[in-house]
């Protein structure tokens, strides 16, 4: 208690008189400690609570934040906020967002919660908020500003972000292995059918003469056959189930040899650079295959440029992959990182459209007046199948570039690339052959090649019917040529049921399948060959004689 004492005089008396009563200032000392103590509560709660606070006046000028909130804008102290606006501030080119919600908050005097908004913070960089903000009042309910808190919630929204990106590449990813399994077991049939009409239009212009009217009415079946056939393996390409015959050599050597061949097909307006890099490692591919997939890249690069011509870009060189690199391929199961040598082909053309991009790869989707939509869907089929991966960058008026990375091969020294054809030489073939398939009309026309081969033939419809066939003529039937794909019996089982009956058996594979597809489960279980429907007469006669020169002399087959 503080006490203040004056003497006063009485003008009637000598004696001092006393003061006023005394004021007591202990409480009001003790409040303003309390006040104090509240403050530094206050700003201590503010400054470590794991979210920015702000408030702002009617006209949007900042009364306060703090810590976070202060660093967030580039700032050492809360303090140094006060007075400033958005448009002060690193993320001004929100200002006007922000604006626009706080006038939405004071005017309506309801709150706005948990929405979410973008910021640019100090360094340039843009993150995402999650945003409150409420009507900041007086003491008598007015509406004198607004009070905001938000969290950065940047890293969960990359995070969503890739989820979403890598659910869309699966379901992508999903839907062109289901559209490739689809378009393999249509090329498959189709195969069977063109199997019937490529053999009776061979053995028909077998036995025609040059004469004959008609001989260009049946050249005119086979050639369109071939081409059926060619649109057939492209399906199975996408699908990868292409024929593969894979051998080591130097991409480069088959880059060149390409461009050499289509180089007369490229409009004159258009050019051609190469930047080829030198002492690449060899790869291991099926060389009729990455013809394949160079043509189409090419092709389309050229139709890219249009009548006004332009420059197509092939490069190769070498690359180590990682897996953040091999999963933006257009792959769901990314190959593992590693070396791989890597082919590119860009264009400063037209560019490929965003929604096009997403159903590039698809079958029969084509943006080309007269496409088939096959072309890069069998270059998917063909990279995959060789275990590599393909990655596009494109934009509409600027050009796109299509790079395949491809495994560095292992093994022998690389073969020279070579489109050489083997030579057939017609003789007479002797034996029995025992032809194995549920389709009726391709039996009917595999017996007579064989016997214009000078071979006799005994039929079964299934794996059933073959067991029985061979089990009651095994002495006479020299080799059996067997479907993969019948009902009861298919070709696996049956192979193993002819093997029970017959350790020496010689079986012949005949499948609308590639080799490599239809042999894996006959490695080294003794099978003399292998061909692919549809066959022509060369081919299928070849193969034949290859097979029965194969056989045992009859005193070395087991009793």
């Amino acid at each position: 208690m503080i006490v203040t004492r004056r003497a006063m005089t009485d003008p009637k008396s000598s004696a001092p008189q006393p003061d006023s009563p005394s004021r007591d200032v202990t409480e009001s000392r003790l409040q303003e400690t309390r006040l104090r103590e509240a403050r530094l509560m206050l700003e201590t709660v503010l400054n470590t609570i794991p979210v920015r606070v702000f408030w702002k006046d009617l006209d949007g000028i900042y009364l306060g934040c703090n810590l976070l909130f202060a660093r967030d804008a580039g700032l050492e102290r809360p303090e140094q906020l006060v007075g400033k606006t958005d448009h002060d501030m690193g993320w001004s080119e929100q200002a006007e967002l922000y604006r626009a919600a706080d006038r939405e908050v004071t005017e309506s005097g309801t709150p706005k919660l948990g929405y979410e908004e973008p910021q640019t913070n100090p360094t340039g960089e843009q993150i995402w908020l999650r945003t409150s903000k409420i009507p900041l009042r007086d003491l008598n309910g007015a509406v004198i500003g607004v009070l905001g808190t938000y969290e950065d919630i940047t890293v969960s929204k990359r995070a969503e972000a890739e989820q979403r990106r890598l659910e869309a590449q699966l379901q992508h990813t999903q839907k062109l292995e289901s559209l490739g399994i689809l378009a393999g077991g249509i090329a498959h049939d189709f195969n069977n059918l063109l199997a019937a009409i490529l053999g009776h239009a061979d053995l028909a212009l077998a036995d025609m003469s040059g004469a004959t009217p008609y001989r260009q009415h049946m050249e005119g079946i086979h050639t369109a056959a071939i081409r059926a056939r060619e649109l057939t393996n492209q399906m199975l390409a996408y699908s990868g189930k292409g024929r593969f015959v894979v051998r080591r050599l130097q991409l480069n050597d088959v880059v060149l040899e390409m461009g050499h061949l289509l180089q007369a097909s490229i409009p004159k307006k258009v050019s051609v650079r190469y930047t080829l890099a030198e002492g690449l490692d060899a790869v291991e591919v099926d060389v009729a295959q990455i013809r394949q997939v160079v043509m189409n890249l090419m092709t389309n690069a050229a139709e890219a440029c249009g009548d006004t011509g332009g420059l197509i870009t092939v490069s190769t060189g070498r690359q180590w992959a990682t897996n953040d690199d091999l999963m933006s391929t257009y792959l769901r199961d990314a190959p593992p990182d590693g070396e791989y040598i890597f082919l590119e082909i860009s264009d400063d053309g037209c560019g490929i459209a965003a929604d096009a991009r997403t159903r590039l790869f698809e079958p029969f989707f084509t943006s080309k007046f007269q496409g088939r939509g096959l072309g890069l869907a069998a270059v998917l089929g063909i990279v995959r199948g060789h275990g590599g991966a393909i990655k596009v960058h494109s934009e509409p008026g600027k050009g796109s570039c299509f790079k395949v990375l491809l495994p560095v091969g292992t093994g022998a020294a690389p073969e020279q690339a070579s489109s050489a054809l083997c030579e057939t030489t017609k003789e007479t073939l002797s034996g029995t052959v025992l032809v194995v398939d549920d389709e009726d009309y391709v039996r009917e026309v595999t017996r007579q090649m064989l016997e214009r081969c000078g071979l006799s033939v005994m039929e079964a419809k299934d794996g059933v019917e073959a067991l029985e066939v061979y089990r009651e003529n095994r002495e006479e039937i020299s080799m059996v040529l067997l479907d993969m794909t019948m009902p009861r019996l298919n070709g696996d089982e049956t192979f193993r049921e002819l093997q029970s009956l017959d350790p020496d058996v010689q079986v012949m594979l005949a499948s609308g399948y590639n080799e490599q597809d239809a042999t894996t489960r006959f490695v080294g279980r003794g099978l003399v060959g292998f061909i692919q429907k549809p066959f022509t007469l060369a081919d299928f006669t070849t193969k034949i004689r290859e097979a029965l020169a194969l056989r045992p002399a009859a005193d070395d087959r087991s009793p």
